[in-house]
């Protein structure tokens, strides 16, 4: 009896010491799996925030592009009225005051009245005038080399008076160091032209 009784402590032990390293394997079986799964819903929740952040960049950005649209549509009809009020205007009449190549400075434009009949025939030889103000178009480095040379050539003693000098409001009209790149500039000759363009040599005759 007594022996029974050791075989099956023994046994017990033995199932124990099986069950104990079985249960011991599972445990950590599964904090493998739960840090499997930690490190995936780590992976998620990091793709969840780049997804909200993306949102949020996209929603910003369409906000920005909401507001350009309502500013480019606000531009539009500003610039359609302003159309609309100058086809209604009268039409502004600009004159060159000179056709020499391009020079350094900047645009002006320079009203000129004329007065005919405060001025002496004799003052008026010379230079001829004209009924209302002209406004002509110049290059100069500033305001007064602008009217010291329109009064050179529109002197106030033939009649003429300078009302104003303004940086041109004229649309596109630049000055470019190089001459190609100006929008005022004096026109090439035609032999000048020939003279730029490379010469192609004669082709040989066939025989």
């Amino acid at each position: 009896m007594t022996g029974m009784m050791l075989y099956f402590a023994l046994g017990l032990m033995v199932l124990t010491v099986l069950s104990n390293r079985y249960w011991r394997r599972q445990l950590v079986l599964t904090r493998v799996a739960m840090s499997k799964l930690k490190e995936k819903v780590d992976d998620v929740t990091r793709e969840v925030a780049d997804v909200a952040s993306d949102y949020g960049q996209l929603a910003q950005h369409h906000t920005d592009m909401e507001k350009r649209v309502q500013k480019a549509e606000i531009d539009m009809q500003a610039a359609i009225l302003e159309l609309d009020q100058k086809k209604g205007a009268a039409m502004q009449r600009y004159f060159v005051f000179d056709r020499n190549e391009p020079r350094p400075g900047r645009f002006w434009e320079v009203a000129v009245r004329f007065h005919p009949t405060a001025v002496s025939f004799v003052d008026q030889q010379g230079h001829r005038g004209w009924s209302g103000i002209r406004r002509f178009l110049l290059i100069a480095d500033s305001e007064r080399d602008a009217r010291e040379r329109v009064a050179a050539r529109f002197p106030r003693k033939a009649g003429f008076e300078i009302l104003e000098v303004a940086g041109c409001r004229l649309n596109g009209l630049t000055v470019n160091r190089i001459s190609e790149h100006s929008t005022f500039r004096k026109p090439a000759k035609p032999e000048e032209e020939a003279t730029a363009r490379p010469q192609r040599r004669a082709s040989p005759a066939q025989t």
